[in-house]
């Protein structure tokens, strides 16, 4: 693998499964406040999407450290999270949050490069 794909790697585990572990134990009133999405869904959405976050972060990181493990990790976790980014641009067009439907592409992009690599 490249370097640049052990990069993307490593700043996607930073965003997901960071990010998703501060989104899972801040209160949901400060989560609204900072995001829109979170006023259209209950608690129980928005942690499980911070759930979901976090282990996919750790399943988009776990083929860099562990090398002979026959289960695809980067495939499974990588589909789990192009769904979700493609649920969450979904969301930000219905709800009009239309700037952050170009980060959440970006996102999506990258998460295609390091699940199906160009050889």
């Amino acid at each position: 693998m490249t370097y640049l794909g052990i990069i993307i790697q490593i700043l996607l585990f930073l965003v997901f499964a960071v990010g998703g572990t501060i989104r899972f134990f801040q209160p949901i009133d400060v989560l609204a406040k900072r995001m829109l999405w979170v006023k259209y869904f209950s608690p129980k959405v928005v942690r499980s999407i911070s759930i979901i976050e976090i282990i996919c972060g750790i399943g988009i990181i776990l083929p860099l450290v562990l090398t002979d493990v026959s289960f695809s990790f980067l495939l499974y976790s990588g589909c789990l999270l192009m769904a979700t980014m493609i649920g969450a641009v979904i969301t930000h067009v219905i709800i009009g949050d239309y700037r952050q439907i170009f980060g959440n592409l970006f996102i999506l992009s990258l998460i295609y490069l390091v699940t199906f690599p160009v050889v």
